[in-house]
């Protein structure tokens, strides 16, 4: 027994850890020489297949049971799970949480798959659903049956629990009462019964937020300028917020300052549109680049929405009027954002017509005309501006025309 002990503590396990793992059924029976030998052979197999030495420990007090395998059956199971659709590497990794895989046949795991897809999954959605929560294959089928009856009677249709689980398998893992109760508390919050299954429908991912910490999010969000009530509304149209870190809002406050708004602009831009929070600020910057070349900078501020039409649309619905001699302006600026069945009613183009017409990138020149404009806008440059109607009709790059003026201005 003592060089079995010494086997365990040189790997790295403690007295306690020997104790439980020598002790647990049905290593209990095993003779000493010989869990000696299963001990050295198995940890050095795992060793091989990618684990490192804490997994190792971990998986074993987990489960003791796999010091009594038998190896080339581990190595089976591996090449049976790639047959069903997984990788190598995902195989590994999956066995890290539950080591218990090793112990299932593998056909209790095709029947179990077989039994998801009768609950409205795809193979390949399965497949998916327990690379992410493989405790999935350690659920029955009849208690996933009744996750999905009880989901039900809180709200949701059966359509829309099997769309959930698929984005969030670890549904599967939540109690019905623990669901209930987080309901319970975000009505509190300030939310309706309602808005609550709304947002969750959107971010099942709510279900697994501690509430103490949806409370501190509203409240950073309160010192940052909002009112309760309005973080309220912002997170009832985009649940994400309560993802969010509050430094990385911070952040894309900061970040919008930098392209020429105030904090207070940005605040309310994002009351009106919250999803600004989830976007990158590259693609802010190209968008609101963009507007302000055309003479729209303050179309983020007073109508906030139409930031979530791509550049590539804007920029073709602006050249297509353009080219039929309409000037976009703040006054008529909504001709850019009509709904794509009315603009195709109205002239015969279809989105992907127009934009393949009309391509856009990141250099696009623009017309000296709109140039003009932009720099009649900026103090000291109006008296070295030619007027608009003798500047020739033709695109120049607007990084050019302003150092031109530049340069007067040296003379």
């Amino acid at each position: 027994m003592d060089e079995l002990k010494k086997v365990f503590i040189d790997i790295g396990y403690t007295n306690e850890d020997f104790e439980i793992i020598t002790n647990a059924y049905p290593i209990a029976n095993m003779k000493p020489e010989t869990l000696t030998k299963k001990v050295k052979d198995i940890y050095h197999f795992l060793l091989s297949l990618g684990y490192s030495k804490e997994e190792v420990i971990k998986m074993t007090k987990i489960l003791p049971e796999i010091y009594g395998y038998n190896i080339e059956s581990m190595k089976r199971k591996i090449e049976d799970m790639v047959k069903l659709g997984y990788s190598r590497e995902e195989v590994i990794k999956m066995t890290k949480t539950l080591p218990a895989i090793y112990g299932y046949s593998i056909e209790t795991m095709k029947q179990k798959i077989e039994d998801m897809v009768e609950l409205g999954y795809s193979k390949e959605e399965v497949i998916k659903m327990t690379k992410s929560l493989p405790q999935i294959y350690g659920l029955s089928i009849e208690t996933m049956k009744q996750k999905i009856e009880d989901m039900v009677k809180l709200g949701y249709s059966r359509e829309e629990v099997i769309k959930m689980t698929k984005r969030l398998p670890a549904i599967y893992g939540y109690s019905i009462e623990a669901m209930k109760q987080k309901i319970e508390d975000m009505v509190e919050l300030g939310y309706s019964r309602e808005e609550v299954i709304k947002m969750t429908k959107i971010l099942p991912e709510i279900y697994g937020y501690n509430i103490e910490s949806m409370k501190r999010k509203i409240e950073d969000m309160v010192k940052l300028g909002y009112s309760r009530e309005e973080v309220i509304k912002m997170t009832k149209t985009l649940p994400a917020i309560y993802g969010y870190s509050i430094e990385t809002m911070k952040q894309k406050i900061e970040d919008m300052v930098e392209l020429g708004y105030s904090k207070e602009e940005v605040i309310k831009m994002t009351k009106n549109l919250p999803a600004i929070y989830g976007l990158s600020i590259e693609n802010m910057k190209q968008k609101i680049e963009f507007y302000d070349e055309i003479g729209l900078h303050s179309l983020a501020v007073i109508d906030s929405k139409k930031l979530m039409q791509s550049t590539k649309l804007s920029y073709a619905r602006y050249m297509f009027y353009k080219e039929k001699g309409i000037t976009i302006t703040e006054e008529n600026y909504r001709k850019l954002f009509v709904g794509q069945k009315q603009f195709e009613k109205s002239y015969g183009m279809t989105k992907e017509e127009l934009i393949k017409k009309y391509p856009y990138n990141e250099n696009q020149t623009i017309d000296p005309i709109v140039a003009a404009n932009i720099l009649v806008r900026q103090e000291g440059v109006l008296d070295e501006i030619p007027k608009a109607d003798e500047i020739e009709r033709e695109s120049i790059n607007l990084v050019q025309l302003t150092n031109e003026g530049e340069n007067k201005d040296d003379k």
